[in-house]
């Protein structure tokens, strides 16, 4: 529970702040990401350590 009378209460709670570059930029990934797999173009992994050796190939 939270006194309101606290004042760590007001020091708990503190809006994010977000670069609105960045905000469009993560849109416009996942964006790029529905029309590809929505084209077809994507692969599937049968574990994680398929996934983790296809990300570390050189």
């Amino acid at each position: 529970m939270v006194c309101s009378d606290c004042p760590e209460a007001t020091d708990m709670i503190k809006p994010a702040k977000v670069d609105p570059k960045a905000g469009k930029e993560f849109i416009e990934g996942i964006r790029e990401g529905l029309e590809d797999f929505a084209e077809g173009r994507y692969k599937v992994f049968k574990d994680a350590d398929e996934l983790l050796a296809y990300l570390l190939r050189p």
